[in-house]
């Protein structure tokens, strides 16, 4: 992915939602989520485009789909209950892939992807169920090959990213190991950067920033005041 192509799209994001909104987020402030609380993915967007923005639509709707269902999840879970890698989704489809002549992840056979990545994969697991989730601002993003244009990809410095839907429905658009990894030991809070906000959702926000004690009367536009993508609009969230 290209970082400055990245950074220009999320510019002219920031640039439009300023005129447009009266809450518009930083594109590259992260909101902290239960990880357990994501049930939804979606791939509409690329990441490309830059994040931050802001689009109406059914995407949320017609672009969602069981987060839990995906071959990252059940491939964690599977990991965490005992399974050796070979019996994983996520290990089966590469052997597939590899066995039709392509590359996986950069990688140029079955036994380099067991050896670094899955080793990787077990590696963080690890690291997350002793240490905590750690974001990468704080401790750096280490690839599982300095050699792999694919894992050194800028993409993985940032943190699972997620889509917020009209609802204020968070969906998993990048990041799925960590954010499987997290759900599956039940981290408390993970951070997550936001690549898009349903026009709706946004609304939303400008109407909480207007006038916080919506959240309290009979016509709240949310139910659940404590959102993690509302707690810098509200004076008090817990209220």
């Amino acid at each position: 992915m290209d970082l400055d192509q990245l950074r220009y799209y999320t510019r002219w994001h920031a640039f439009v939602n300023e005129d447009r909104y009266r809450a518009p987020a930083d594109p590259w402030a992260t909101v902290r989520i239960d990880p357990t609380d994501l049930t939804h993915h979606n791939q509409t967007f690329r990441l490309d485009r830059g994040v931050g923005r802001v689009e109406g639509g059914d995407w949320d709707i017609d672009g969602r789909e069981p987060f839990r269902e995906t071959a990252a999840y059940r491939s964690i879970r599977g990991r965490e209950d005992g399974d050796a890698w070979e019996e994983t989704p996520i290990y089966r489809r590469a052997a597939e892939r590899f066995e039709a002549g392509e590359r996986v992840r950069g990688y140029e056979s079955i036994e380099e992807y067991r050896q670094v990545r899955c080793e990787y994969l077990d590696d963080l697991i690890r690291s997350i169920e002793e240490d905590g989730y750690r974001p990468n601002t704080e401790v750096g993003h280490e690839p599982a090959s300095g050699e792999n244009a694919f894992e050194t990809a800028y993409a993985h410095r940032l943190e699972p990213i997620v889509a917020i839907g009209r609802d204020g429905e968070m969906q998993l658009c990048e990041g799925f190991h960590r954010a499987s990894i997290a759900s599956v030991l039940g981290i408390d809070r993970i951070p997550v950067n936001v690549l898009c906000r349903h026009e709706e959702w946004q609304r939303v926000r400008d109407r909480i920033a207007t006038d916080p004690s919506v959240v309290r009367g009979p016509d709240a536009p949310i139910d659940r005041r404590d959102h993690p993508d509302l707690r810098g609009l509200l004076p008090d969230a817990s209220e």
